[in-house]
Protein backbone atom coordinates (compact mmCIF):
# COMPACT_ATOMS: atom_id res chain seq x y z
CA UNK A 1 0.00 0.00 0.00
CA UNK A 2 1.42 3.69 -0.93
CA UNK A 3 2.31 6.31 1.58
CA UNK A 4 -0.50 8.18 0.01
CA UNK A 5 -2.93 5.95 -0.14
CA UNK A 6 -3.04 5.24 3.75
CA UNK A 7 -2.82 8.67 4.69
CA UNK A 8 -6.52 9.20 2.62
CA UNK A 9 -7.52 6.18 4.68
CA UNK A 10 -5.98 7.32 7.90
CA UNK A 11 -8.23 10.88 7.11
CA UNK A 12 -10.94 9.30 5.77
CA UNK A 13 -11.40 8.16 9.64
CA UNK A 14 -11.85 11.62 11.23
CA UNK A 15 -14.98 11.99 9.12
CA UNK A 16 -16.25 9.24 9.90
CA UNK A 17 -15.49 9.51 13.99
CA UNK A 18 -16.71 13.32 13.22
CA UNK A 19 -20.04 11.49 11.91
CA UNK A 20 -21.13 10.00 15.54
CA UNK A 21 -21.97 13.30 17.04
CA UNK A 22 -25.60 13.30 14.87
CA UNK A 23 -26.05 9.42 14.23
CA UNK A 24 -25.24 8.69 17.78
CA UNK A 25 -27.61 11.45 19.16
CA UNK A 26 -30.20 10.29 16.39
CA UNK A 27 -30.16 6.75 17.41
CA UNK A 28 -30.72 7.44 21.44
CA UNK A 29 -33.30 9.88 20.51
CA UNK A 30 -35.40 6.97 18.11
CA UNK A 31 -35.00 3.73 21.07
CA UNK A 32 -33.28 5.53 24.17
CA UNK A 33 -30.14 6.24 25.56
CA UNK A 34 -29.08 2.70 26.99
CA UNK A 35 -30.28 0.45 24.33
CA UNK A 36 -29.22 2.89 21.33
CA UNK A 37 -25.48 3.02 22.06
CA UNK A 38 -25.23 -0.98 23.50
CA UNK A 39 -26.72 -1.58 19.75
CA UNK A 40 -24.24 0.77 17.99
CA UNK A 41 -21.22 -0.90 20.27
CA UNK A 42 -22.70 -4.32 19.80
CA UNK A 43 -22.84 -4.07 15.90
CA UNK A 44 -19.39 -1.91 16.07
CA UNK A 45 -17.45 -4.68 17.97
CA UNK A 46 -18.90 -7.45 15.39
CA UNK A 47 -17.02 -5.07 12.51
CA UNK A 48 -14.00 -5.00 14.53
CA UNK A 49 -13.42 -8.33 15.00
CA UNK A 50 -13.80 -9.22 11.33
CA UNK A 51 -11.27 -6.63 10.82
CA UNK A 52 -8.66 -6.78 13.50
CA UNK A 53 -9.48 -10.52 15.07
CA UNK A 54 -8.37 -11.54 18.15
CA UNK A 55 -4.52 -10.35 19.11
CA UNK A 56 -1.73 -13.04 20.48
CA UNK A 57 -2.29 -12.33 24.17
CA UNK A 58 1.49 -13.49 25.01
CA UNK A 59 2.50 -10.57 23.29
CA UNK A 60 0.77 -8.32 25.56
CA UNK A 61 1.41 -7.39 28.97
CA UNK A 62 -1.56 -8.21 31.47
CA UNK A 63 -0.97 -5.00 33.12
CA UNK A 64 -2.07 -3.42 30.07
CA UNK A 65 -4.11 -5.11 28.74
CA UNK A 66 -6.56 -4.87 31.86
CA UNK A 67 -5.59 -1.50 32.56
CA UNK A 68 -6.05 -0.16 28.85
CA UNK A 69 -9.74 -2.05 28.46
CA UNK A 70 -10.61 -0.35 31.65
CA UNK A 71 -9.98 3.12 30.24
CA UNK A 72 -11.13 2.53 27.03
CA UNK A 73 -14.75 1.09 28.08
CA UNK A 74 -15.04 4.25 30.63
CA UNK A 75 -14.02 6.46 27.95
CA UNK A 76 -16.54 5.06 25.36
CA UNK A 77 -19.49 5.18 27.99
CA UNK A 78 -18.63 8.81 29.12
CA UNK A 79 -18.88 10.16 25.75
CA UNK A 80 -21.56 8.04 24.26
CA UNK A 81 -24.04 8.48 27.16
CA UNK A 82 -22.87 12.33 27.19
CA UNK A 83 -24.25 12.98 23.72
CA UNK A 84 -27.34 10.91 24.70
CA UNK A 85 -28.10 12.25 27.67
CA UNK A 86 -28.19 15.99 26.06
CA UNK A 87 -31.17 17.36 26.44
CA UNK A 88 -31.44 19.10 22.52
CA UNK A 89 -29.34 18.53 19.54
CA UNK A 90 -27.34 21.94 19.85
CA UNK A 91 -26.70 20.61 23.64
CA UNK A 92 -25.49 17.35 22.00
CA UNK A 93 -23.20 19.30 19.57
CA UNK A 94 -22.08 21.33 22.43
CA UNK A 95 -21.50 18.09 24.66
CA UNK A 96 -18.71 17.05 21.82
CA UNK A 97 -17.07 19.70 21.80
CA UNK A 98 -15.77 19.66 25.50
CA UNK A 99 -14.82 15.94 24.39
CA UNK A 100 -12.37 17.40 21.99
CA UNK A 101 -10.37 18.98 24.90
CA UNK A 102 -8.66 15.61 24.83
CA UNK A 103 -5.75 16.67 22.03
CA UNK A 104 -4.51 19.40 24.09
CA UNK A 105 -4.82 17.17 27.35
CA UNK A 106 -3.56 14.08 25.71
CA UNK A 107 -0.33 16.73 25.40
CA UNK A 108 -0.85 17.53 28.72
CA UNK A 109 -0.43 14.42 30.10
CA UNK A 110 2.70 13.34 27.95
CA UNK A 111 4.34 15.98 30.04
CA UNK A 112 2.91 14.54 33.13
CA UNK A 113 4.32 11.50 32.54
CA UNK A 114 7.94 13.02 31.32
CA UNK A 115 6.78 11.56 27.75
CA UNK A 116 7.24 15.01 26.05
CA UNK A 117 8.97 18.23 27.70
CA UNK A 118 7.30 20.91 29.22
CA UNK A 119 6.92 23.81 26.72
CA UNK A 120 5.05 27.18 28.05
CA UNK A 121 3.10 27.05 24.46
CA UNK A 122 1.58 23.68 26.05
CA UNK A 123 -0.01 25.99 28.75
CA UNK A 124 -1.20 28.52 26.18
CA UNK A 125 -2.81 26.12 24.14
CA UNK A 126 -4.53 24.54 27.22
CA UNK A 127 -6.11 28.40 28.35
CA UNK A 128 -7.42 28.62 24.61
CA UNK A 129 -9.04 25.55 24.22
CA UNK A 130 -10.80 26.23 27.84
CA UNK A 131 -11.51 29.47 27.22
CA UNK A 132 -13.38 28.08 23.33
CA UNK A 133 -15.45 25.73 25.77
CA UNK A 134 -16.35 28.55 28.12
CA UNK A 135 -17.27 30.66 25.23
CA UNK A 136 -19.62 28.39 23.95
CA UNK A 137 -21.48 28.08 26.85
CA UNK A 138 -22.12 31.80 27.10
CA UNK A 139 -24.48 31.35 24.78
CA UNK A 140 -25.50 34.64 21.94
CA UNK A 141 -25.64 36.77 25.21
CA UNK A 142 -22.80 38.91 27.05
CA UNK A 143 -20.19 36.81 28.24
CA UNK A 144 -20.47 36.52 32.05
CA UNK A 145 -19.74 33.82 34.58
CA UNK A 146 -23.37 33.66 35.34
CA UNK A 147 -24.29 32.91 31.68
CA UNK A 148 -21.41 29.69 31.74
CA UNK A 149 -22.88 28.52 34.98
CA UNK A 150 -26.57 28.88 34.00
CA UNK A 151 -25.50 26.53 30.59
CA UNK A 152 -23.74 24.09 32.80
CA UNK A 153 -26.61 23.75 35.19
CA UNK A 154 -29.05 22.86 32.81
CA UNK A 155 -27.73 19.64 31.54
CA UNK A 156 -24.55 19.07 33.93
CA UNK A 157 -24.67 15.28 33.52
CA UNK A 158 -23.94 15.22 30.03
CA UNK A 159 -21.01 18.11 30.83
CA UNK A 160 -19.20 16.42 33.45
CA UNK A 161 -19.33 12.81 31.12
CA UNK A 162 -18.04 14.54 28.02
CA UNK A 163 -15.13 15.83 30.52
CA UNK A 164 -14.29 13.44 32.27
CA UNK A 165 -14.43 11.68 29.12
CA UNK A 166 -11.57 13.87 27.46
CA UNK A 167 -9.65 13.43 30.37
CA UNK A 168 -9.68 9.74 30.58
CA UNK A 169 -8.79 9.01 27.25
CA UNK A 170 -6.07 11.55 27.32
CA UNK A 171 -4.24 9.04 29.82
CA UNK A 172 -5.67 6.12 27.71
CA UNK A 173 -2.87 7.27 24.96
CA UNK A 174 -0.21 8.18 27.59
CA UNK A 175 -0.66 4.28 28.65
CA UNK A 176 -0.90 2.99 25.45
CA UNK A 177 2.22 4.16 24.47
CA UNK A 178 3.90 3.45 27.26
CA UNK A 179 2.39 -0.12 28.12
CA UNK A 180 1.45 -1.63 24.30
CA UNK A 181 4.39 -2.46 23.15
CA UNK A 182 3.42 -2.08 19.89
CA UNK A 183 0.43 -4.26 19.86
CA UNK A 184 -3.25 -3.30 19.41
CA UNK A 185 -6.01 -5.33 21.45
CA UNK A 186 -8.99 -3.09 20.09
CA UNK A 187 -11.26 -6.40 19.36
CA UNK A 188 -11.26 -6.97 22.87
CA UNK A 189 -11.52 -2.90 24.13
CA UNK A 190 -14.67 -3.42 21.95
CA UNK A 191 -16.11 -6.95 22.65
CA UNK A 192 -15.61 -5.42 27.10
CA UNK A 193 -17.95 -1.82 26.03
CA UNK A 194 -20.44 -4.26 24.59
CA UNK A 195 -20.55 -6.90 27.00
CA UNK A 196 -20.25 -3.95 29.80
CA UNK A 197 -23.67 -2.13 28.01
CA UNK A 198 -25.43 -5.53 27.76
CA UNK A 199 -24.84 -6.04 31.11
CA UNK A 200 -26.00 -2.73 32.40
CA UNK A 201 -29.49 -3.59 30.33
CA UNK A 202 -29.97 -6.22 32.31
CA UNK A 203 -29.22 -5.31 35.95
CA UNK A 204 -31.35 -2.01 35.45
CA UNK A 205 -34.20 -3.83 33.52
CA UNK A 206 -34.15 -1.84 30.56
CA UNK A 207 -33.60 -4.96 28.08
CA UNK A 208 -36.96 -3.83 25.92
CA UNK A 209 -35.94 -4.38 22.09
CA UNK A 210 -36.85 -1.52 20.14
CA UNK A 211 -39.06 -2.02 16.66
CA UNK A 212 -36.55 -2.11 13.79
CA UNK A 213 -37.09 -0.29 10.80
CA UNK A 214 -35.28 0.05 7.76
CA UNK A 215 -34.13 3.84 8.73
CA UNK A 216 -33.31 2.54 12.07
CA UNK A 217 -31.13 0.06 10.59
CA UNK A 218 -29.51 2.13 8.30
CA UNK A 219 -28.47 4.45 10.77
CA UNK A 220 -27.26 1.86 13.45
CA UNK A 221 -24.85 0.41 10.43
CA UNK A 222 -23.77 4.22 9.79
CA UNK A 223 -23.30 4.56 13.46
CA UNK A 224 -21.39 1.43 13.67
CA UNK A 225 -19.44 1.77 10.62
CA UNK A 226 -18.22 5.38 11.81
CA UNK A 227 -16.82 3.83 15.41
CA UNK A 228 -15.39 -0.03 14.16
CA UNK A 229 -14.22 1.14 10.68
CA UNK A 230 -12.68 4.27 11.79
CA UNK A 231 -10.58 3.07 14.35
CA UNK A 232 -9.64 0.57 11.11
CA UNK A 233 -8.62 3.34 8.81
CA UNK A 234 -6.72 5.45 11.45
CA UNK A 235 -4.52 2.34 12.06
CA UNK A 236 -4.19 1.73 8.29
CA UNK A 237 -3.09 5.53 8.28
CA UNK A 238 -0.74 5.54 11.32
CA UNK A 239 1.23 2.63 10.33
CA UNK A 240 1.49 3.37 6.75
CA UNK A 241 0.74 7.27 5.98
CA UNK A 242 2.16 10.67 6.74
CA UNK A 243 1.57 11.08 10.61
CA UNK A 244 2.19 14.50 10.68
CA UNK A 245 -0.81 15.26 8.03
CA UNK A 246 -3.30 12.87 10.64
CA UNK A 247 -2.29 14.28 13.62
CA UNK A 248 -2.55 18.08 11.92
CA UNK A 249 -6.03 16.62 10.44
CA UNK A 250 -7.15 15.29 13.74
CA UNK A 251 -7.53 18.80 15.23
CA UNK A 252 -10.30 19.88 13.23
CA UNK A 253 -12.66 17.28 13.97
CA UNK A 254 -14.35 19.29 16.33
CA UNK A 255 -15.20 21.88 13.21
CA UNK A 256 -16.19 18.88 10.74
CA UNK A 257 -18.07 16.92 13.84
CA UNK A 258 -20.44 20.08 13.71
CA UNK A 259 -20.69 20.23 10.57
CA UNK A 260 -22.39 16.46 9.97
CA UNK A 261 -23.89 17.17 13.13
CA UNK A 262 -25.52 20.17 12.12
CA UNK A 263 -27.17 18.58 8.86
CA UNK A 264 -28.22 15.15 10.37
CA UNK A 265 -29.80 16.91 13.57
CA UNK A 266 -31.22 19.97 11.08
CA UNK A 267 -30.35 22.59 13.45
CA UNK A 268 -28.48 25.84 13.47
CA UNK A 269 -25.53 26.75 15.66
CA UNK A 270 -25.28 30.79 16.60
CA UNK A 271 -21.48 32.57 15.23
CA UNK A 272 -20.33 31.88 18.95
CA UNK A 273 -20.73 28.14 18.45
CA UNK A 274 -18.63 28.79 15.29
CA UNK A 275 -16.04 31.31 17.34
CA UNK A 276 -15.90 28.84 20.57
CA UNK A 277 -14.93 26.23 17.90
CA UNK A 278 -12.14 27.28 16.52
CA UNK A 279 -10.94 27.87 19.90
CA UNK A 280 -10.60 24.72 20.51
CA UNK A 281 -9.21 23.56 17.06
CA UNK A 282 -6.59 26.65 17.98
CA UNK A 283 -5.48 25.50 21.19
CA UNK A 284 -5.31 22.37 20.11
CA UNK A 285 -3.11 22.82 17.19
CA UNK A 286 -0.89 24.91 19.33
CA UNK A 287 -0.51 22.13 21.80
CA UNK A 288 0.60 19.90 19.03
CA UNK A 289 2.71 22.31 18.02
CA UNK A 290 4.41 22.54 21.16
CA UNK A 291 5.07 18.67 21.13
CA UNK A 292 6.71 19.23 17.71
CA UNK A 293 8.69 22.06 18.36
CA UNK A 294 12.37 20.50 17.79
CA UNK A 295 11.24 19.13 14.25
CA UNK A 296 9.69 22.68 13.34
CA UNK A 297 12.30 24.86 14.20
CA UNK A 298 14.78 24.15 11.59
CA UNK A 299 11.73 24.26 8.89
CA UNK A 300 10.82 27.70 10.57
CA UNK A 301 14.51 28.63 9.99
CA UNK A 302 14.52 27.38 6.52
CA UNK A 303 11.79 29.36 5.33
CA UNK A 304 13.80 32.72 6.59
CA UNK A 305 15.80 32.32 4.02
CA UNK A 306 13.72 32.58 1.18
Amino acid sequence: MSKNLATLIGLSAILMWASMVGLVKYISSAVGPAMGITLIYSLSALIVLLIFRFPNFKLISKKYLILATSLFIVYELCFSFAIAYSKTSQQAIEVSIVNYLWPSLTIAAFVIFKELKFNVLILIGLFISISGIIYIQAGNGSFSTQSVVTNLKDNPLSYLLALSGAVIWAFYCVVTRKMSNGQNPISLFFIGVALTLWIKLIVTDQLVMPDFDLGLCLYLLFAAAAVGLGYAAWNIGIIHGNITILVVASYFTPIVSSVLAMFVLDTQLPITFWQGTSLVTLGSFICWISSNWIAIKPLLKKLRTY
